[in-house]
């Protein structure tokens, strides 16, 4: 009896988890070619960060977005005013720890707060980057868009972080100030675009249809973290990632010359799938961005000791005939091989979206020396 009785309370709270892990409903990240990314400061307004946080942020000539608390808009409304007037947006931000009922009443006290000091409604409730399934709970129960990006504490540590993303980070905590203009300098040089909620495209609230992507993603970040395989590249256009691997057909000798050797230890490099889904909308920017990324590899081959080692380097996908371009031997899979990677293509297809998932696209082998692909890539 006791453990009928409890099926129902742990369907309940799966449920509650599972919704909270999808985060469907939220906004949490902008799908678009567009190298955008929203930071979010958490908490204030704060008498002395937030000032310095709204002047780093103008001689950056950058926007962005503060989720402030009811209590300090109240304690600091023209403050709260000059967040404002200087152009980034007004979140409402839902206090951690408490109960989901308590959290929706502090959500909708914050939302009215915010309203009688700028005469307009925030844009959106910010739960914060790892939210408490209370705290998601009680956001939704208090109405408003709910804002779940991911967070990086106060140390503000960037790197990383990809295109769309929503970062949260601490309001509040001077350290963050001091150390916002060097940050802001590695994102520009990174070519990402820190920009308000408001101006980033495609972003919305998740949807069902967006869990098998979702799903898809976290099955790459443990794919990587089992085999070691990093992203290539820090800029906001990185399209590879990167481990070593044993060549999986029979000896094939390069079009460079040489041979490489069935079961040789290699560089295998890996597309962002997600990525090139996004970067179909802009095609003359996706063969730029494809370019700077060989390039990226390229060094990565010529300058990191975990990469150099090895003799040459290969990929496996249905784009290794453009790989062919760049100077790669292309070789046709086993059968075996082509009917399972070819139905996992499809699958990556209609999890991201595209709009002819049935249209045949046939998965192949490029494959190319180290030294050849350092000496033709690896440009300053």
């Amino acid at each position: 009896m006791k453990r009928r009785f409890l099926v129902l309370p742990t369907l309940l709270l799966a449920t509650a988890w599972g919704w909270r892990w999808a985060g469907l409903g939220a906004l949490r990240r902008a799908r678009s070619a567009q190298p955008g990314l929203g930071l979010i400061f958490e908490g204030g307004p704060h008498p002395q960060v937030t000032p310095r946080l709204l002047d780093v942020l103008d001689v950056a000539a950058v926007q962005a977005t503060f989720a402030l608390d009811a209590a300090g808009v109240q304690a600091q409304p023209d403050l709260t005013r000059a967040v404002q007037a200087r152009g980034h947006d007004v979140a409402a931000r839902v206090p951690s720890g408490l109960g989901p009922w308590t959290a929706a009443r502090q959500a909708r006290q914050s939302v009215r707060t915010i309203r009688a000091a700028l005469g307009q409604d925030p844009v959106g409730l910010s739960v914060g980057g790892a939210p408490s399934l209370s705290g998601w709970l009680g956001a939704f129960l208090g109405g408003g868009r709910v804002i779940a990006g991911q967070g990086l504490g106060t140390a503000a540590e960037l790197r990383g972080v990809r295109p769309g993303a929503l970062v949260h980070v601490s309001g509040t905590d001077i350290q963050v100030a001091e150390r916002l203009p060097d940050r802001l300098a590695a994102l520009r040089a990174r070519e990402f675009e820190v920009l308000p909620l408001r101006e980033l495209r495609g972003l919305r609230p998740e949807r069902p249809r967006d869990l098998p992507a979702t799903a898809l993603q976290e099955v790459d970040v443990w794919y990587d973290r089992l085999g070691r395989i990093r992203r290539v590249g820090d800029r906001a256009s990185s399209l590879f990632r990167a481990g070593a691997a044993p060549y999986p057909l029979a000896d094939q000798v390069l079009r460079e010359g040489g041979v490489v050797h069935r079961g040789e230890r290699l560089v295998e490099f890996h597309l962002d799938s997600a990525r090139l889904t996004e970067l179909a909308e802009r095609p003359v920017a996706g063969r730029r961005i494809v370019t700077a990324s060989v390039r990226d590899l390229a060094r990565a081959l010529r300058d990191d000791p975990a990469l150099s080692r090895f003799p040459a380097v290969f990929s496996i996908s249905i784009f290794s005939d453009v790989l062919g371009l760049y100077g790669f031997t292309v070789v046709d899979l086993p059968e075996a091989h082509r009917r399972r990677l070819t139905w996992w293509s499809r699958v990556i297809r209609r999890a991201y979206g595209i709009s002819d998932p049935s249209k045949q696209h046939v998965p192949k082998l490029a494959v190319m020396s180290r030294a050849a692909f350092v000496e033709r890539h690896a440009r300053e």
